[in-house]
């Protein structure tokens, strides 16, 4: 019963074009100015709040230059709109749940901040770590879902309003709040494409990027490249050079810090761990999916011949934190020379793992 085709004709029906006119006039035209497509841009974070260099050696009236003593931002990951119908029985799409989720969480961060001598509690930007949908169309394999019965162009259809409806419910955050999006692996698929990473690029712009705050450097990586680069190996050593290049960089300009922010975790214990090491797994709610259902954790990490590649990076131009989602779970762990790995749980549904690591 976990297993069945859900009626589109209402998604269908939403699907009418309308004139440009209309469009450029609506109040959605005007919320997404500043945001996704129109943020992510030439590889860097286009917003008023942060403004970015001019050029590489131009600090003048920028973000590169530390302005606060300190300052805040946001990780959020898997809101995954569609991820609860995956297993539990619906006649009708609905990700209700899930948007609810987010607009208490919006409403959370829009409060940060305002109080008069809290203004350093304002986030300076809200970094989304991947999964921001859950049907990308190549997902009809999945362990419980209607996925399997339905055909790509339908599986797209639901996809493409996840990210309508997405993109409508973030907008609400508010507008000096910068909005960073990282695709996942159910945003551009377990192993992606080119068609499906532009896919994504045209509804959120670039995949990777880079940007300052505060005098700190932000590198944003699409690292389900790194995860399947199978069909990717140029965009992977395009993006792989691109990384590089942006390390060196903040290193010659003194970052009082770097952050890299992706949609896997690099490691969850060690940075030499690998799949054949973890033998733990990680469980759905009851009565998700089919009986027993459950993820091996190992699935949730970078294979260690590119977490390898990365890392030695990491660790050469002393990258001081990672942060990521998909593992629908929260962990803080080290590499061995210091850095942080931060796995933030999900705004959406939660897993447990049955490791008995004190993450």
């Amino acid at each position: 019963d976990h297993v069945r085709c859900p009626n589109l004709q209402k998604l269908a029906d939403q699907h009418v074009k309308k004139k440009l006119k209309t469009i450029v006039k609506s109040r959605r035209f005007a919320s997404y100015a500043y945001r996704y497509a129109s943020a992510q841009i030439d590889r860097t974070l286009r917003h008023p709040t942060l403004p970015q260099p001019k050029t590489d050696d131009c600090d003048e009236d920028s973000e590169m230059v530390q302005s606060r003593p300190r300052h805040r931002f946001i990780i959020g990951a898997d809101t995954q709109f569609g991820i609860i119908m995956d297993g539990f029985a619906m006649s009708d799409p609905n990700w209700d749940t899930e948007i609810e989720v987010s607009r208490r969480a919006i409403k959370k961060i829009n409060a940060m901040g305002k109080k008069k001598g809290e203004e350093h509690e304002r986030p300076l930007f809200v970094a989304m770590c991947g999964d921001l949908v859950d049907t990308e169309a190549s997902f009809h394999s999945a362990m419980a879902s209607w996925k399997k019965v339905m055909s790509s162009w339908e599986r797209h259809l639901v996809y493409e309003q996840q990210n309508k409806d997405f993109k409508e419910v973030w907008s609400n955050l508010d507008k000096d709040i910068p909005l960073v999006c990282m695709c996942g692996n159910h945003d551009v698929g377990n192993r992606p494409n080119k068609v499906s990473i532009e896919r994504y690029k045209q509804n959120y712009g670039d995949d990777y990027l880079a940007f300052w705050a505060n005098g700190t450097y932000n590198i944003v990586v699409n690292n389900n490249l790194f995860a399947d680069p199978t069909d990717t190996r140029d965009l992977f050593d395009e993006q792989l050079k691109w990384l590089e290049e942006r390390l060196i960089y903040a290193r010659s300009k003194n970052a009082r810090q770097i952050y890299v922010f992706g949609h896997y975790p690099w490691f969850l214990d060690d940075e030499d761990e690998e799949d054949t090491h973890i033998e733990t797994h990680s469980s759905p709610p009851s009565g998700w999916g089919a009986p027993g259902a459950k993820f091996a954790d190992y699935y949730f990490t970078v294979p260690l011949q590119y977490r390898t590649i990365a890392l030695d990076l990491f660790k050469k131009y002393e990258v001081k934190a990672c942060f990521s989602g998909h593992f629908h779970q929260n962990v803080i762990t080290k590499a061995s020379w210091g850095m942080d790995m931060i796995v933030t749980g999900p705004l959406s549904m939660a897993l447990n793992s049955s490791s008995t690591r004190n993450w």
